[in-house]
């Protein structure tokens, strides 16, 4: 009788697995690469941290979480699975201010938050029951850290941007029943002049325009000067005519503008960040170059600069704007699709691009560039802190695009900003003027509409 051959082990492969299911059996064998957290995380009470883990395939999946160390724990959480490297860097690129950060530094502020909330009345945030596979289990093989939590030795909330009365209200009951009356800090209303609304008006119709020129080229200003004694009139009669009850309350609920502070000074990302001393300084020298309008000379020297630093966002910001200044759409459109390629999350370079396809009347495209975020704080999550120029450009971009979209109330959304923040006075930049004259005929054309004009 013939000997049987011993047969050959196949390994099955598992059966499909969701990324759930993953997570929660598999990610903790993953090893742990990396990790970040908000800059100054210290200083803020809150913090975006991520946690990533490798696969031997060189993707990466990674735990993202919100932690309020003052008062909520974790705020948010969510997971991204199996991201290729591309993904990854974007995902990093939109988390804020960040900077790297010991595995053990992570673990700490996040359960240390957990359990701070829990001790305050609040459970961490729902997704947390996936992210938390991501995390190491939280056991004595994870040294233990002593951080603070809350503020000045107790819960401090801090009311946030999207937060209605009735969170409020029902934090508020919270800690009243789990710290005591008189043992917690709430903060509903922000003091600092950047979001105060005591002395803004709900739509810019009265006595809006000031006189403060400071920073405008004077055709700049007597254009703006002109549009407001067209626009004051017109938004008096949209607002009888036109605006419903809904757009009011949307309008007068706004939270644009309201969930970071604003300063003149620049601020800081990723983009801003000089090689050298060296090319920090040929960039100063330019900027003055191009503050005193002497384009054809920057442009030369600009483009030599980009040869060197084929890397620095600023210089080819810097001669996007002089093609522009010097009355050449042509290469300046040309370096605008440039730039969005090279420097997809650059604000500055995101701009451009958008108002150059509301141009090319494609507003949908337009819209989609900003992926459903409606605010600064949302497309860079992590930062509190724009500058004043960022903001300016950015609220006239997405008023352009919605006065495109023939959707009025949201526009005024992102012109009321503009007017609230002072903005319409922010130095070379022509957009919010460009924004408010068209939102201004959008408005005459559907005041025409409804009283039957043609």
């Amino acid at each position: 009788m013939a000997k049987k051959k011993k047969g050959k082990v196949v390994h099955l492969k598992p059966a499909y697995q969701s990324a759930e299911n993953y997570i929660k059996t598999q990610a903790r064998q993953l090893p742990v690469i990396e990790c970040w957290i908000s800059r100054e995380w210290q200083d803020n009470g809150i913090s975006n941290i991520i946690v990533a883990r490798g696969h031997k395939n060189g993707n990466v999946t990674a735990g993202i979480y919100l932690v309020d160390t003052y008062c909520l724990g974790v705020k948010d959480a969510g997971y991204e699975f199996n991201l290729s490297l591309d993904e990854y860097t974007f995902l990093k690129k939109h988390a804020g201010d960040i900077e790297a950060c010991e595995y053990v530094l992570a673990h700490n502020i996040i359960y240390g938050a957990i359990a701070f909330a829990e001790d305050c009345g609040f459970k961490p945030h729902k997704d947390f029951a996936i992210a938390q596979y991501i995390l190491e289990q939280d056991d004595d093989n994870v040294e233990l850290m002593e951080l603070e939590f809350g503020f000045e030795g107790g819960p401090y909330y801090f009311r946030g941007p999207y937060d209605d009365d009735a969170k409020v209200n029902q934090i508020r009951n919270t800690l009243m029943r789990t710290a005591g009356e008189g043992n917690f800090t709430i903060v509903e209303d922000i003091d600092d002049d950047d979001f105060s609304d005591d002395d803004e008006p709900d739509d810019y119709d009265d006595d809006d325009f000031s006189d403060d020129d400071d920073g405008l080229a004077d055709d700049q200003e007597e254009m703006l000067e002109e549009l407001m004694h067209t626009v004051k009139p017109v938004n008096k009669v949209y607002e009888k005519a036109c605006r419903t009850p809904e757009a009011h309350t949307m309008l007068k609920t706004s939270s644009i503008g309201r969930g970071y502070r604003l300063t003149e000074k620049p601020v800081n990302n990723q983009y801003d960040l000089f090689t050298d001393a060296a090319e920090e300084k040929l960039y100063g020298e330019l900027r003055k170059f191009f503050e005193n309008a002497e384009f054809e000379e920057t442009i030369v020297e600009l483009q030599k600069a980009i040869v060197t630093y084929p890397n620095g966002a600023r210089f080819y910001n810097l001669l996007q704007a002089c093609y522009f200044f010097s009355g050449q759409p042509e290469k300046s459109n040309e370096l605008t699709v440039e730039m969005i390629k090279k420097f997809p999350y650059y604000l500055f370079a995101l701009v451009p691009y958008v108002n150059l396809l509301i141009d090319d009347d494609k507003p949908d495209e337009a819209l989609a560039v900003f992926k459903g975020k409606t605010d600064l704080d949302q497309l860079y999550p992590g930062r509190k802190q724009f500058n004043r120029h960022e903001a300016a450009i950015y609220f006239a971009t997405m008023c352009r695009c919605y006065v495109a979209l023939e959707d009025i109330d949201k526009a005024d959304l992102y012109m009321n900003a503009i007017f609230k923040k002072d903005l319409q006075h922010v130095p070379n930049q022509t957009l919010v003027n460009k924004a408010l004259m068209e939102l201004c005929n959008a408005k005459i054309t559907r005041i025409k509409t409804r009283i039957g004009w043609e």
